[in-house]
């Protein structure tokens, strides 16, 4: 994919959960799915045989969509709030997440930035 693309999306039980360009999936991952699925792929590299890095659970069923955030059940983060849809958050220009989490920690960096903006 990094190969011949400019930009990725990455979707999971019928929904983007985050779209940027190659340089932002690849090296600055936000959503929870694709920092997992970036831990699957085979490091051929290193020349020894490792085990791959899987998800736990199982994917949801698409005819019976949970509500909220359809990685929850699967997410190693996943809170109370994730049972409602998540807001698209973009963190940088054109790279957004479908996710809680990453809505979260982009508020507190905003919240960072304001505070040392007041405090010039």
């Amino acid at each position: 994919v990094a190969q011949v693309c400019t930009r990725v999306i990455v979707m999971y039980g019928g929904l983007i959960m985050e779209e940027g360009t190659v340089e932002d999936i690849f090296e600055r991952p936000r959503h929870p799915y694709t920092k997992g699925l970036l831990r699957s792929i085979p490091k051929v590299s290193t020349g020894t045989r490792e085990r791959l890095a899987t998800i736990e659970g199982t994917p949801p069923n698409l005819l019976h969509p949970p509500e909220g955030c359809p990685f929850m059940e699967r997410c190693p983060f996943a809170m109370d709030k994730c049972r409602q849809m998540p807001p698209v958050v973009t963190t940088d220009p054109g790279h957004r997440s479908l996710c809680w989490l990453v809505h979260e920690e982009e508020e507190q960096r905003l919240e960072r930035l304001e505070r040392g903006l007041s405090n010039e």
